[in-house]
């Protein structure tokens, strides 16, 4: 009775032994599941800039308040102008000035007509070939003198172009759409070579949003991929597209700037507001 009870306790306990080895296997093979981190960031203007001129000069008017939306090409400030109206305006005169080409092309007709006649003559022997020969000298020195009052009203234009285009710098404009975000001058100071900025101009749409993401999960994110940014003040989803991922890791933390592009056409979120990335990544032992 004692042998058969022992066969029968080794017979029930084989199955536990194989399945005991058996678990092990199954979890080494099995995939690791992907978890979800959440990165936190900050958004930031797409593009800043100082808005300068090259003109030298005294600021006669100001356009636009700190906080202000502006559009590219829309004046923001003027510097004095008298002198440079009152050139323009003598560019104009010089430019249309009309007496001098009058005088010229009727001189040049008067000699054209006399040279036709004395050729006339001169075939019917009443006009000497001397006479003849000063005529046509005399319509040639016509002709060259209207071609020179010609190129000098070419110059003339030229001119008025010029003084137009120094009268245009006068006026300073944005050079992007934007918001206001300083105004560097007022009306009354002076703005000089070395000191010519006038304001600083932020473009808030698009924004960009400001993530690290640790190295090992790259593998997850790429550069035009769209990707979903929580803003923590409204608790707001938005959709976004990565613009950026810097070439370069950071050898302390070992994460990666990269950067996500948030349209922002209604001015909803601000610049520096708190934000959040969820991406997919692996546990550290699966990724390593």
């Amino acid at each position: 009775m004692m042998r058969l009870h022992s066969k029968t306790v080794r017979r029930w306990h084989q199955p536990s032994v194989i399945a005991g080895f058996l678990i092990p296997a199954l979890i080494a093979v099995a995939p690791a599941a992907a978890v979800a981190e959440s990165l936190e960031g900050f958004t930031e203007p797409f593009r800043v800039v100082n808005v300068a001129t090259t003109e030298t000069g005294v600021v006669d008017r100001v356009l636009v308040r700190e906080g202000e939306w502006v559009k590219k090409g829309q004046e923001l400030a003027i510097l004095d102008n008298d002198l440079h109206l009152t050139l323009l305006a003598i560019a104009a005169e010089q430019m249309n000035a009309s007496g001098r080409m009058q005088s010229a092309q009727s001189e040049m007709e008067l000699q054209q007509r006399r040279l036709d006649k004395l050729m006339l003559l001169r075939e019917k022997g009443h006009a000497r070939e001397e006479e003849v020969e000063r005529a046509r000298a005399d319509s040639a020195i016509a002709k060259a003198q209207v071609l020179a009052i010609q190129e000098d009203l070419a110059v003339r234009r030229l001119e008025h172009e010029k003084a137009s285009l120094l009268l245009a710098r006068r006026t300073i404009r944005a050079p992007l759409d934007g918001v206001i975000t300083k105004a560097v001058k007022a009306e009354g100071e002076f703005v000089a070579p070395n000191d010519p900025v006038l304001f600083t101009i932020a473009k808030l749409d698009p924004l960009l949003a400001n993530f690290s993401v640790a190295s090992i999960n790259l593998s997850t994110i790429r550069i035009g991929q769209e990707i979903q940014v929580v803003m923590e003040a409204s608790g707001q989803r938005v959709s976004g597209i990565v613009e950026t991922i810097a070439p370069v890791t950071d050898a302390g933390s070992g994460t990666v700037p990269i950067k996500v592009r948030i349209n922002n056409p209604k001015g909803l979120f601000r610049s520096g507001e708190r934000c959040l990335l969820e991406i997919s990544i692996l546990p550290r032992a699966a990724a390593n």
